[in-house]
């Protein structure tokens, strides 16, 4: 038996807002996450995140991620203020075991409309194991933008260089 970890950490300016948003989907994903309801959502998180069935405020949340029952975010999140900008933070997603690129991504696609304007959010993660196996070391990169999220492993431009076909790898 072996254990695969997924990793990544990275920080990026925003919006105190920006950063406030994100930490109430944190926390009202761990209320769904353990079945207990969560505190009324704000009027922003409503306008990012629509609810899709008018029965259910967190259906809009819930419809974000792969798996609506457990919305799970995969990282840990702290935030610093920035010293160079008022109003704004570093925020900062990390984590040595669980790091999840699609949600972390769209997350920042979604919560930080204003940050994405002054560019592009970037970040990298690795894929290791516990035990020397064939294909579980590897890792890709996201870039989020305004209008779209690129998100590639580093499988991807490995076959692609092997000619397509898989080429002589693992």
């Amino acid at each position: 038996m072996a254990d695969t970890y997924i990793q990544g950490s990275f920080a990026f300016r925003c919006a105190a807002a920006e950063r406030d948003l994100i930490q109430e989907v944190i926390y009202a994903t761990r209320d769904l996450s353990d079945e207990e309801e969560p505190e009324k959502p704000s009027a922003t998180l409503l306008a990012v995140f629509p609810p899709t069935d008018e029965t259910d405020t967190w259906s809009g949340l819930r419809g974000a991620f792969a798996d609506p029952a457990y919305p799970i975010i995969g990282a840990d999140f702290t935030s610093e203020d920035d010293p160079d900008r008022p109003n704004g933070c570093v925020a900062i997603f990390s984590s040595m075991i669980d790091f999840d690129p699609e949600v972390i991504a769209m997350l920042v696609h979604r919560c930080c409309k204003e940050a994405l304007q002054n560019g592009a959010i970037g970040f990298q993660w690795a894929v290791s194991c516990s035990k020397p196996r064939i294909d579980e070391f590897g890792g890709g990169w996201c870039a989020v933008f305004p209008d779209r999220i690129e998100i590639e492993s580093t499988h991807e431009p490995l076959s692609r260089a092997l000619g397509g076909k898989g080429g002589n790898h693992g």
